[in-house]
């Protein structure tokens, strides 16, 4: 795992200020104004708006694109929403667009000095009910300017170690960290797919296909932490590659993606299911599990036992045998018609 931190990430910090054109009301302030603060669209409870949002919005546009771009190829690190790990395969893109938006920033503050003093007095003008308050929280132009500055730093991945830990164990966690944190951005974004009114109506057309498309293509970028992370691409293009290219996606093809998309949008099951394909399971079977699991065998049902025929039998008399001779002298016919007793 330590070449993983070594060889194949780097970490990426921005930090980004700016001025916020807001100033908060202390209680001289108040007293000064009477003890009341006037009713003005500028005064919001806790804070006066001392300058125009709207000049200011260059500065989050170009804050939010830049994170955005980089959220395709990088992943959220160290708890922080301004530290990212890059793959070092993508770090020249980064980098690059580090740079142009690090440009960009540098003319939003240029022209925020140019016309700083002229804003503020056409925020005063639309806000006259406020002028007394909001000139005496002005930020002078020096001071607005000097707030807002765009810095970058790459670095290496160091283990913290903690007491009772191999170094080998604080490389393992980080890593592992970083492929969970792969799974639940990827999860985020397809529960904002799940949630988008085209899934309500049971039909969607090739365009919702490509938050799925460009998760895959993050995933992709990390396959080197986890061998799950392999499972989740290939979970995403079989069942892709089972949709039409072209035209609407309803019927029987949309609930195959629905359910791809109800996968996908759990972290849990998302992790069970990639590492399923990965240990070999067909899609189809990871994502409609209940249509191939065995079906439990009804029991045995013991056969009614079958009537036998049985013959009739003809009624028998019964006869009496013949009774013993008592017990006495047997007589015996002798050769002589005269009877003779014998003992």
């Amino acid at each position: 795992m330590q070449d993983v931190l070594d060889d194949k990430l780097a970490l990426v910090s921005l930090s980004f200020a700016m001025f916020g054109g807001y100033r908060r009301a202390t209680p001289e302030h108040i007293k000064k104004l009477g003890g009341k603060l006037p009713k003005s669209k500028a005064i919001t409870e806790g804070s006066i708006k001392i300058f125009p949002n709207s000049a200011l919005t260059d500065f989050c546009t170009i804050r939010r694109g830049l994170f955005r771009d980089i959220g395709k190829m990088a992943i959220k690190a160290l708890d922080s929403r301004s530290v990212f790990a890059v793959p070092r395969s993508e770090l020249p893109a980064v980098e690059k667009l580090i740079a142009d938006a690090a440009q960009e920033y540098s003319d939003a503050v240029a022209q925020l000095d140019a016309n700083y003093d002229a804003l503020f007095e056409k925020h005063v003008a639309a806000n006259q009910e406020a002028e007394a308050i909001i000139r005496s929280l002005k930020v002078e132009r020096v001071d607005a300017v000097a707030k807002c500055h765009f810095k970058e730093h790459i670095f290496q991945i160091k283990p913290f170690v903690r007491e009772g830990e191999s170094k080998e164990e604080g490389v393992d966690a980080i890593v592992r960290g970083l492929g969970r944190q792969l799974f639940e951005e990827v999860a985020m974004e397809m529960v904002k797919l799940e949630e988008n009114d085209a899934f309500k109506r049971s039909k969607v057309g090739q365009k919702s296909l490509r938050p799925i498309k460009a998760a895959m293509e993050k995933l992709q970028k990390f396959t080197f932490l986890d061998e799950a992370v392999q499972g989740a691409v290939d979970l995403a293009a079989n069942t892709l590659a089972m949709l039409p290219r072209e035209g609407y996606i309803e019927g029987v093809e949309f609930k195959t993606l629905q359910r791809l998309v109800q996968v996908m949008s759990d972290t849990d099951e998302l992790v069970n299911a990639a590492s399923k394909v990965k240990n070999g399971i067909q899609v189809i079977d990871v994502l409609f599990p209940q249509l191939t699991a065995p079906q439990p065998q009804p029991a045995p049902v013991a056969e009614a036992p079958q009537p036998v025929a049985v013959p009739v039998l003809q009624p028998v008399t019964s006869v009496a045998p013949p009774a013993a001779p008592a017990s006495g002298p047997v007589l015996r016919k002798a050769p002589s018609a005269k009877p003779t007793m014998m003992f």
